[in-house]
């Protein structure tokens, strides 16, 4: 997976991660990003 794919990934989730309304969707997209970050920087850094 390109790297450039894992940032538009992580801003896609972050943006949903603050327009929903419900806190359990809130914490998901915040784990996913989470996720993502961590995996982008082993792809960087690895």
């Amino acid at each position: 997976m390109k790297t450039t794919y894992i940032l538009a990934a992580i801003l896609i989730a972050s943006t949903i991660g603050l327009l929903v309304p419900s806190r359990l969707l809130k914490t998901l997209m915040l784990v996913l990003t989470a996720a993502l970050s961590a995996y982008g920087l082993y792809r960087v850094l690895g």
